[in-house]
């Protein structure tokens, strides 16, 4: 009997090592040195940066047009980097709006042509996009599922160039209406303006990911990472100009606050130099998690030449806990183009 106990112990032993033998451990990078392949003055690339890991992801930032929310609510939001915007309509049947309809608002639901009111044509700027988004939520109730005109917003621009150019052919306009297809999918229905029958297309939701991205063209495309295998973004973004509505910001940085990444700027002259900036330095009271723009554009001026700031730097802290310092290097190449940013990071320890 003893003997048996002992075999019955010992097998159990072994399980539990095989077990923990196999598990992936998971440790931070101590960090590196990154050139973003956002792709040169037309910055045709959205680039998904995931610091523990010193891991990118890239797409085409023209490729998608509305991204799906993958959580308990019902959002969709749509693809800021292109330029593109929306208008409620009074009409929940998608087929009987017309060109007439619609006319009236074409030049009113644009980005970054100084109208004061034009920031509520397109998802909060602020990334809170459980809080507002231009579309609204979808309602469980099908006739409170409106139609809405979209301006699908600008293509990247084909062309070579020098100079910074991050708008290209305008794509048009469509008219959509989104519904719940069930407790887990989103059916969406979408047409040209004059026409008078629509396609639909199914959405499901995945809970790995904040959003599951389509192409009215194309179908399902991959954009996003994962929610929890990435940080930061370097991407084409509207951003408000206070009292001028939306403005479109080239070589801007979100980061990801959906999955409570916070970060702060430090600033040299208050924290001492980045080589010297400990885990110990750290302020927990300031980092910020319910703007995504914190480090935006701050990081760099096109006042008298495209250059970085040298007087700051920022501290991130990701969604797993890890602390890092990084300080940007560069915005543009040797030859002075603009979309070749680089920057530097450290796994902040003990």
């Amino acid at each position: 009997m003893k003997k048996y106990c002992f075999c019955i112990l010992t097998s159990f032993f072994i399980i539990l090592s095989c077990k923990e033998d196999d598990s992936p451990i998971y440790v931070p990078q101590p960090g590196a040195i990154l050139d973003i392949p956002v792709g040169g003055p037309t910055e045709p690339n959205q680039v998904w940066v995931d610091l523990d890991q010193s891991r990118v992801n890239v797409n085409q930032r023209d490729i998608w047009d509305f991204g799906f929310y993958g959580g308990d609510q019902f959002r969709v939001i749509l693809n800021n980097s292109i330029l593109m915007a929306a208008a409620k309509l009074n009409s929940i049947s998608i087929d009987e709006v017309n060109e007439s309809d619609v006319a009236s608002l074409k030049s009113v639901v644009t980005v970054g042509d100084f109208q004061p009111d034009n920031v509520m044509y397109v998802d909060d700027i602020m990334g809170n996009y459980l809080d507002r988004t231009a579309i609204d939520e979808i309602s469980l109730k099908e006739d409170e599922n409106h139609v809405y005109l979209i301006n699908m917003g600008h293509s990247v621009y084909q062309n070579n160039t020098d100079d910074l150019k991050v708008v290209g052919e305008h794509r048009g306009w469509k008219k959509i209406r989104i519904l719940r297809n069930d407790s887990n999918s989103y059916k969406i229905q979408y047409a040209d303006i004059s026409d008078t029958t629509h396609k639909e297309m199914i959405v499901k939701k995945d809970k790995d990911y904040h959003f599951s991205y389509i192409s009215l063209a194309h179908g399902i495309v991959n954009v996003q990472p994962p929610k929890d295998l990435w940080d930061m973004c370097f991407t084409v973004f509207i951003n408000e100009n206070k009292g001028h509505g939306t403005y479109t910001f080239s070589d801007f940085v979100t980061i990801n606050t959906m999955n409570n990444t916070g970060a702060y700027q430090a600033n040299i002259s208050e924290v001492g130099s980045y080589e010297d900036f400990t885990k110990e330095k750290v302020d927990p009271t300031k980092f910020v998690y319910n703007d995504h723009r914190v480090i935006g554009s701050s990081w760099r001026t096109t006042y008298g030449g495209a250059k970085v700031y040298t007087d700051r730097f920022y501290v991130l802290k990701d969604s797993k806990g890890n602390l890092f310092k990084l300080k940007f290097l560069n915005m543009t190449d040797k030859d002075g183009r603009r979309g070749y940013p680089k920057f530097e990071y450290s796994l902040l320890i003990n």
